[in-house]
């Protein structure tokens, strides 16, 4: 009993060292706030590694909604260093592919309705304070 209770402190300990902590260095949150009038998605661009691309971590924001897009295991600090770029995509709620496996990543923009397009660097999200606002 008393080794299952020190692995099982063990597995706790390791498991949470993994993690990253919010912080001035690690934002795990980016804020999307939709000044428009219409609901509308908001969408990262995910790649299979073999070209093929899908909407991901989408979520539904009604008129003048704000909402969180929180990704706990994710640093933004470290996903985008070295000037990478996320692409987060606004799409009409109507014209929507949610997510109904991988396809070409040049045919976003016809398997969706897309609103807005916005390459995102690490300055791009430090310059505002990660938040990104929608208005049509």
């Amino acid at each position: 009993m008393k080794r299952k209770l020190l692995s099982l402190l063990f597995l706790t300990i390791s498991t949470a060292s993994t993690c990253h902590r919010e912080g001035p260095n690690c934002h795990h949150n980016i804020i999307f706030k939709n000044s428009s009038s219409d609901a509308i998605i908001y969408a990262l661009k995910g790649s299979n590694g073999s070209g093929l691309c899908s909407m991901v971590f989408y979520s539904y924001a009604a008129p003048n909604e704000e909402v969180v897009l929180d990704l706990p295991r994710y640093c933004w600090e470290q996903e985008l260093g070295n000037g990478k770029t996320a692409e987060m995509y606004v799409i009409d709620p109507r014209k929507f592919n949610s997510g109904n496996g991988f396809y070409d990543c040049d045919s976003i923009v016809i398997k969706n309705e897309v609103l807005m397009h916005y390459p995102l660097t690490l300055d791009d999200l430090k310059r505002n304070n990660f938040t990104i606002t929608y208005e049509n």
